[in-house]
Formats: structure tokens, sequence, C-alpha cells
């Protein structure tokens, strides 16, 4: 069976090729045989959608292009991909004309997988006896295409807007199998809502127990924290509260950071009591690098912002001859892992009911992560009664606790919506590039062969 599901999944690959820019006559020329060998058997269906190295992956561009990180004039000149050199300072054109770009490319591979998923359910009869497994699987697969389609859209969407995102173009919907179906842009709004649609009927059909031995697997837990996420970035922060509660009542474990080795390099486990699903970085540059070479940094600031008796300062990172590198991930892995986890969950919810105004529940919130992050009996509970320090507090400590896991370049985003105005810098051999809030270039460019096989609307740079 394994043979076969390797067969298969090397053929969507191929699929996913098509699929992702598919519409002119003579691309669609090169489409493949219509009598693929594809999934039939709930079995087979789940040991697709069980393929971590293709589908437990997410852009790293983001994190990439945000401010947690640095890196010296002579590794930005050095960088192997152009893309990586033309990110960090926010070029005007990323790709340097390269096709096949994996940031566009994975998570629409991602779409036809839960697609042809989805597709085949379909000749399936649901019954008794495979009712919990039909409707975990389909819950997986659209779990899986929400993901991915949230992935896209805040790379290559600006950020989500009531006031405009009828007219701001969103990503394109695949919503089927078909290399055939036209590829247009979305709204934004459209986008959202699609994105919605699929995580709110996976969390009806999920069952209840998240397995970390299955992290990869989402479940109830996981479509509650992702709807939390997602709602989030639309800067919804009742919804995002709600979903955020009704995740940690179903698990709600935080790690003693006094239980862990601050001198290992790696002091997180996979399978660690904090993780609801399990998700990766895709190996990007420099990112990777942020990890374990000299000449990549965390930020100066932000590495500043930690206390002598907080934990995370000797568990997150390690001085490498002055450089200060990010330690092993959540995951265990040399991927950093932006998955979703019970301490996100915290945060988000503290973030959620000082923005709704209860100030009380919000630092209780805050202060039980706290209290596990830093060495036994020297935290100091956070108190105030002002909303304002109760809410910078908290996005303090949002930042220094989800350091290099995909969240920050979303965050950024949506903060600058709220009048944050955060400005990105990067200084290098005596120039200084920026990004000021809200720019246009917080949508990087969709890729050029994408544009020019489909047709498609650009972004504004």
């Amino acid at each position: 069976m394994m043979k076969n599901i390797r067969k298969v999944s090397c053929v969507l690959l191929i699929m996913a090729s098509l699929f992702t820019i598919s519409c002119k006559k003579d691309f669609l020329d090169k489409k493949p045989a219509t009598n693929l060998n594809i999934p039939t058997t709930l079995a087979d269906m789940r040991l697709l959608l069980d393929n971590t190295a293709v589908l437990n992956r997410s852009p790293a561009i983001g994190e990439e292009s945000a401010d947690d990180y640095y890196m010296t004039f002579e590794e930005w000149q050095n960088q192997y991909s152009p893309k990586d050199a033309n990110a960090y300072i926010w070029a005007k054109e990323i790709w340097a004309g390269k096709t096949n770009v994996v940031e566009w490319n994975k998570p629409y591979g991602q779409v036809l997988y839960a697609n042809v998923v989805l597709e085949q359910l379909n000749k399936i009869v649901k019954n008794s006896s495979n009712e919990i497994d039909y409707n975990n699987i389909k819950g997986n697969a659209l779990f899986l295409r929400a993901w991915s389609f949230f992935d896209l859209v805040q790379i290559f969407a600006v950020p989500y807007d009531t006031k405009t995102y009828d007219t701001d173009p969103g990503i394109p919907l695949r919503l089927t199998a078909d290399i055939n179906s036209p590829t247009t842009r979305a709204s934004l709004r459209e986008t959202y809502h699609q994105i919605l649609d699929d995580a709110i009927q996976a969390k009806a059909l999920l069952s209840l127990p998240t397995s970390v031995k299955n992290g990869n697997r989402s479940s109830k837990a996981a479509a509650f924290a992702f709807l939390s996420r997602i709602f989030l970035t639309m800067r919804d922060y009742k919804q995002s509260g709600l979903y955020a509660d009704s995740a940690l009542n179903l698990t709600s474990a935080l790690m003693d950071y006094n239980t862990l080795d601050t001198a290992s390099s790696t002091p997180f486990l996979y399978d660690n009591a904090e993780v609801i699903y399990q998700n990766y970085l895709v190996d990007n540059n420099p990112i990777i690098y942020v990890s374990n070479s000299i000449n990549y940094s965390i930020d100066t600031t932000l590495y500043k912002a930690y206390e002598p008796d907080d934990l995370r300062k000797f568990l997150y990172f390690q001085n490498n001859a002055g450089f200060i590198n990010k330690k092993g991930t959540y995951s265990s892995n040399s991927l950093n892992s932006n998955g979703l986890t019970t301490d996100e969950l915290f945060l988000t919810r503290a973030e959620c009911s000082v923005r709704n105004g209860n100030i009380h529940a919000g630092l209780e919130d805050l202060n039980k992560l706290l209290l596990t992050r830093y060495s036994t009996g020297k935290y100091q509970l956070f108190t105030t009664s002002n909303p304002a320090d109760a809410l910078n507090k908290i996005l303090l400590e949002r930042r220094k606790e989800l350091v290099m896991r995909g969240l920050r370049w979303n965050d950024i985003r949506r903060l600058n919506k709220e009048g944050y105005n955060i400005l990105l810098k990067r200084s290098l051999n005596g120039q200084v590039y920026t990004l000021p809030p809200n720019d246009p270039k917080y949508a990087l460019p969709i890729p050029p062969d994408v544009i020019s096989l489909s047709g498609i609307k650009q972004n504004d740079r």
C-alpha cells in the first residue's frame, strides 16, 4: 500500500506544478493523463494526508521579511538565492526571474492534495462503520486547504481591512482538482470567507482528541486554535478570543521551563505538552542559519528585552561568537515550527480579553503563562488598571514568547492596521532600507511565471 501511496504522491506533485498556474492552452497541453492512480479508499486517503514532508510545511519568506533577526552585509551579499537577499531588503522585485517558486507552488500543491481527497470522498458512501474515519479525513483535508490558503494570503495579499476588502485582490481559490479550471484572483473578502468556511467545516467534522504522536493531523482543538489565529489576523478580537477559549477548554497544558535543560541546543521535544498541531517553515535561507551560524543574529533590542530570570533567554538562544543564535525550535527539528500551541493561545486570549474590556482576565492569562517561563519564585505578577499598558505588555510578551515561530510578519501587518506604526529597517554597509507601515510591499509580488501563464493581476509594489 505504501508503494502505491508514494506513487500517488509523485503523481500529485507533478499535477501540482500544473495545477498552481494552469490556464493557457499551450501549458495545459502538458497535463498528465486522465487514468492516473488516485486514492480510492479511506486508508489510502489517510496515508496521503500523512505525507508530512509535503503537507506540514509553510513558506518562510514572511518570517524572513520580518524584524526578529539580522544578518551581516557579507552574508547578505553572499546569499545563495537572489530572492533571499531581495526579500531581506523588501526589494520591489523579489524573485529575480526565478520560476517554480516554492512559496507559491508548495501551498497550492497542498491545496491539490486536499482537493483530490475531498473529491474522492464524494465517491465513498458514509455509513455507521466508517463515519468517524470519513469525517476526520474530510475535516483534515478542509483544514489543510484552509491552512494553505491562509499561508498564501499572508504573503501575496495586503492585510485584511474591512474598509477595502471588497476591492483588494486576494488569491486564486482553487476548489477543484481539475487543472483545466481557470486561475483568477478572488477578492480579499472572498478569500477570507473561503478560509473560514473550510476551517469551520473542519471544526465540526474533526474528533475531540489530539495526540502528540500524530501532531501532523488536525483535531478539533487544532481547528479551534486555527480559527483563533485567523480571526486575530482579521482583527476580529471577539471571535478570536472565543475560539482561543474553546481550544484551551480542550487542551491547556503549559510546560514549566524550570524542568528544561538550558544547556541543551534542542531543549524542546517534538511531542512537548504545548503542541496542538505541528507544522514547519520550509528550509529557507537565511532563516535556517539564524539557528546555528555566525553573521546571523536575533535582533539585539529584542534579545535585551528578556530579563535575567527569564528562562526563555537561555532556552531560546545561545551566544555564538557574539551573534545570538536561536536554539532548536518547538519541534526539536532544524526547521522552525509555526504550528499551533497552547502558549500562543494564552497570549491570544489575553490580548483579546484586554481589547474586549476585560483587563483582569487578560492579565490572569498572561501571568499564568509567565510564571512557567521564569525561574521559580522570581516572576513578579504584572498588574495594571490601564488598558493600554496591559495591551502593550501582552504584545511584548507575545513577541518574546513566539519569536521565530512564523507569526511576526502576520502580527506586524495587523498591528500597523491598528496604528502601531511599526517601521522595519535593515542596515547594510552604511545603507539603510526601510519598510514603512502599511506599505504595498507587505504583499509580495506574485511569481512572474504565474503572471505570464495565468494573466492574473500583479500586486502593486
